[in-house]
């Protein structure tokens, strides 16, 4: 996996998360992109600490935990 690969996955994933979790809504594209800039913030963060400390290229780290995070945040609030 490339550095591209990894990114293109991490939004996709966020995308899915967003539109599965909140929907579409056509009078708040606004708030879509708030919900997808949120989505991408964490596992953003988490991917930055794990690459300081390891010499792994940071799209493939970030593409991963874009979807551990979202299948895990999804689930949980799947079953709250």
């Amino acid at each position: 996996m490339t550095n591209k690969t990894g990114y293109i996955l991490g939004i996709i994933s966020a995308l899915i998360y967003v539109l599965v979790i909140y929907g579409i809504d056509t009078n708040h594209l606004l708030d879509f992109l708030v919900y997808l800039l949120g989505a991408l913030l964490i596992p953003l963060i988490i991917a930055g600490f794990i690459s300081l400390f390891s010499k792994n290229n940071f799209g493939k780290i970030f593409g991963i935990t874009c979807i551990i995070i979202h299948l895990l945040s999804g689930i949980g609030g799947l079953l709250m």
